[in-house]
């Protein structure tokens, strides 16, 4: 019972994780914040992507973990593509 409550909470949180670090890369300030954010967003991608396959809790094809996932990973690109562009 609780693993599914857990397994919601988690994909929600996630996506909410992931949006508000895709909105932390439009000020350069706010990067670090995303990147911070990030980690959670994995974290809690991770769990939620964990309990579906171990329980099968809903029938698609793609739960929300993935795209938390997703959106977490935008501000960790952004400055890999910020570093390696003015390297020179």
């Amino acid at each position: 019972m609780y693993t599914k409550l857990i397994y919601k909470f988690s994909g929600y949180l996630s996506i909410l994780v992931g949006i508000l670090c895709t909105l932390s890369i439009y000020q350069l300030r706010f990067v670090f914040y995303g990147i911070m954010l990030a980690i959670i967003g994995f974290l809690l991608s991770g769990i939620n992507i964990f309990l579906n396959n171990k329980y099968e809790f809903d029938e698609v094809k793609w739960p929300k973990g993935y795209l938390g996932m997703l959106l977490s990973s935008i501000p960790v690109l952004f400055m890999l593509f910020v570093i390696l562009k003015y390297k020179h």
